[in-house]
């Protein structure tokens, strides 16, 4: 926005140049005006433009009764002395605008200043009144504090009383404590070495116990020894028999297979002879007495097989008793 001096000083400049171009003073308007400078308001213009047609209408008035050359000599120096009076005027009220807004803004400053000094005066007011009560209360807190020491001292002179009292009862206790302890002690002494003389009675014989058990340990384990040489000797007689019944047993299965082929080589001559009765009597006679062997020798084939049986099982007990003995 523009200022009003500037607004006023084109206001003339404008109007004085209209003249100049040939237009009569009391042609100029302000709608003429605000279209050539284009800024300000149209009031700002009205005045300015009042005073400088006042103006030039004095001037004229004055070169009305002179020669025109005077006159116009008397208008030139006049419009000079308008313009260079409004020039100087112009300079006096920029510098004064100027000191107007150096004013101005020292007045803000200052008023700033003030708001921020009163604000600083309203805070120390209030840390002021602040301290004021915090003084207050750390007197009155001073004043309990004073209060709670007297009654610690009291206190504490009672309870130099009650610890005295207390120091004196536990050494009448601890004395007491101490002739209980050395009684105790005594007794304790005297009960460790009858309980001592006692067990050294028991171990011994304890002692005699376990030597009686060992020498009894060891006749038991000579005797063991002495079964088991004796189980083996048997067992290996009872191994020997059994190899010989063994043998014994294969020769009589070896004699028995012969007697199968002879006694199926006969039915064979007995089926080749069937034709023939007497041969055939006669070889029911061989037949019968091979049966007869036949049975003789299964019966004695059955009674080794029994003996067979009843030496492993003699040999298995024997086996398990000596096994049981080591044990």
């Amino acid at each position: 926005m523009s200022r009003v001096s500037d607004t006023r000083q084109r206001t003339r400049e404008t109007a004085a140049a209209l003249v100049a171009d040939g237009r009569r003073p009391h042609e100029l308007t302000v709608d003429l005006i605000y279209a050539a400078i284009q800024q300000g308001s149209r009031t700002t213009i009205n005045d300015e433009l009042k005073l400088w047609k006042d103006e030039r209408a004095k001037a004229d008035a004055v070169g009305a009764d002179l020669p025109p050359a005077i006159a116009d000599a008397m208008r030139s120096l006049w419009v000079a002395a308008v313009e260079q009076g409004e020039k100087v005027f112009n300079e006096h009220r920029q510098a004064l605008e100027s000191d107007l807004d150096a004013q101005k803004r020292a007045y803000d400053d200052v008023a700033v200043e003030r708001d921020a000094a009163q604000a600083t005066v309203h805070q120390l007011q209030h840390e002021v009144s602040q301290l004021r009560e915090q003084g207050i209360e750390v007197q009155q807190q001073l004043t309990r504090e004073t209060e709670a020491k007297r009654d610690a001292l009291g206190q504490v002179q009672s309870l130099q009383h009650e610890v005295a009292a207390v120091r004196t009862d536990m050494a009448q206790q601890l004395e007491a404590a101490r002739q209980a302890h050395d009684r105790l002690t005594t007794e304790f002494q005297a009960t460790v070495a009858a309980r001592d003389a006692t067990f050294q009675v028991e171990r011994d014989k304890a002692n005699a116990r376990v030597e009686a058990a060992q020498a009894r340990m060891l006749q038991e384990t000579d005797a063991a020894r002495e079964g088991q040489r004796q189980a083996e000797q048997q067992l290996a007689k009872l191994r020997q028999r059994s190899e010989d019944q063994q043998t014994s047993l294969t020769e009589l299965r070896l004699n028995m297979a012969r007697i199968r082929r002879e006694l199926a080589d006969g039915e064979a001559r007995l089926a080749a002879m069937t034709s023939v009765t007497g041969e055939r009597d006669q070889l029911a006679l061989e037949l019968a007495a091979t049966r007869g062997q036949v049975s003789g020798l299964t019966l004695a084939l059955q009674s080794a097989e029994a003996r067979a049986v009843a030496a492993e099982s003699q040999l298995t007990v024997g086996h398990k008793r000596r096994q049981s003995k080591q044990k």
